[in-house]
């Protein structure tokens, strides 16, 4: 939505470090049942006019240890030993998953979002835009 390009289309899923999502997939996160946070908002566009009131960020309590750290690609600080700088490769550990919940935050980097299988094929019969996954490797 810009004055640049003519019209505006409202996407499923608005992101960068948070997850902000329309009404409809906001619905089947918290079917989910797991604790989080789900703050409506008003979306105004480029004119300042409300755009949409159907928007929410939605936040998944805490996070959850789920990283292979050993075939993680892992950037740790030289001063501080153990501290995570970055992490290059997710490899998620296999016996860790499972007792995972269907959408947590990793532990060791929590703006990378996690969504189980099930989830994700709730998520796609609702046919959302903007919506771009990656497959994590499991170890």
């Amino acid at each position: 939505m810009s004055s640049k390009y003519g019209g505006s289309k409202l996407a499923s899923l608005i992101a960068s470090h948070y997850v902000v999502v329309e009404r409809a997939l906001k619905e089947v996160f918290e079917r989910t049942g797991l604790p989080m946070e789900c703050l409506n908002f008003t979306l105004l566009d480029h004119k300042g006019q409300v755009a949409s009131r159907d928007y929410f960020i939605i936040n998944p309590l805490g996070t959850f240890d789920c990283l292979h750290l050993e075939k993680s690609e892992i950037k740790y600080s030289k001063e501080m030993p153990g501290e995570i700088i970055g992490i290059r490769t997710h490899v998620l550990d296999s016996n860790k998953l499972r007792t995972a919940p269907d959408f947590f935050r990793i532990k060791e980097d929590p703006y990378v979002y996690v969504l189980s299988h099930k989830l994700v094929d709730e998520l796609q019969q609702l046919n959302p835009t903007n919506v771009y996954l990656t497959k994590l490797e499991q170890a």
